[in-house]
């Protein structure tokens, strides 16, 4: 007759003829047999993803580097508003664009066209979507209700010169490499 296996009463107990290996060995083993990389390597900003940054990074200028516009549309002096309904504005000449700045001053009163990213110029500190106004001759024709400082962004608005952007250590994933670049 056949006689069954000895009862073990325990689902974590290892096959017959398996020993555990004790805790305070394993460590050691791997104290033995692991060493941290110590090796440093410097590589183009488009291969750094998935590597282990070697120190913290930290901003070499602000950015952006000057108040900006964040839409294509018209920009003015929000003083200059009227307290009716619908305010009429006169366009001056010229027009702001990323990497073609308007060089003058706006006067109170009147707006410059201006594209999206472009240098804020003097006198204006508002920007309004071109497609929220109707563009009437020589002036721009729009309702109230549009906050002061609308569509623009400050210089240094997503960081400033020696801000910390990453931590010695992190991995460097698709944002990051985003950051680093800006």
């Amino acid at each position: 007759m056949s006689q069954p296996p000895k009862l073990r009463n325990d689902c974590f107990a290892l096959p017959q003829g398996v020993d555990w290996t004790p805790v305070d060995t394993a460590l050691a083993r791997l104290e033995e047999r692991l060493h941290p990389v110590v090796g440093i390597e410097t590589v183009a900003l488009g291969q750094a993803g998935g590597r282990v940054l070697q120190a913290d990074v930290t901003a070499r200028a602000t950015n952006p580097p000057f108040a900006n516009s964040a839409v294509d549309g018209y920009g003015f002096a929000f003083s200059s508003l009227g307290a009716g309904d619908v305010n009429r504005l006169p366009i001056i000449a010229g027009r702001a664009a990323a990497g073609e700045p308007f060089n003058g001053v706006v006067p109170d009163g009147h707006a410059v066209r201006i594209l999206t990213g472009a240098a804020v110029p003097k006198g204006v500190d508002t920007v309004i979507l071109q497609e929220d106004v109707t563009v009437d001759a020589d002036e721009i024709v729009f309702r109230s209700g549009l906050k002061a400082g609308a569509n623009t962004r400050h210089a240094g608005e997503d960081f400033g010169d020696g801000d910390m952007l990453l931590s010695k250590g992190a991995v460097v994933r698709s944002p990051d490499i985003a950051l680093l670049a800006a």
